[in-house]
């Protein structure tokens, strides 16, 4: 989107869509990170790929805000409607990861006073 609809004059001026627009780069950005934590992930193969639920609900919500922006234009909105995305759910893998590493660590901790 930045080198097809980039911001113009006024976008560039306006705090509020360049803050949302950074959003977007942030969380895209985390969504790339991922296969870097893929070798790290490997390791403990009982938890298979990273949940990329987090990051593609975050990348969808920047997508949403940019496009409701009053401002933006309606070659900006066509490509944030294309990054608005619903993540594929997973519910084996997070009943799993729940049971098997958040439960047993019911009681594990204390809180200092």
């Amino acid at each position: 989107m930045l080198t097809s609809a980039p911001p113009n004059d006024a976008q560039t001026k306006d705090t509020d869509f360049l803050l949302a627009g950074g959003e977007a780069v942030r969380a895209r950005g985390l969504r790339a990170a991922h296969p870097r934590e893929r070798a790290h992930l490997r390791r403990r193969a009982e938890l298979g790929r990273p949940d990329l639920r987090l990051p593609v609900r975050d990348f969808a919500e920047c997508a949403l805000q940019l496009h409701s922006k009053a401002s933006s234009t309606p070659e900006q909105m066509r490509h944030c409607r294309e990054m608005i995305a619903k993540p594929a759910a997973d519910e084996r893998r997070y009943d799993a990861v729940w049971t098997e590493r958040v439960l047993v660590l019911d009681g594990a901790y204390e809180m200092n006073a």
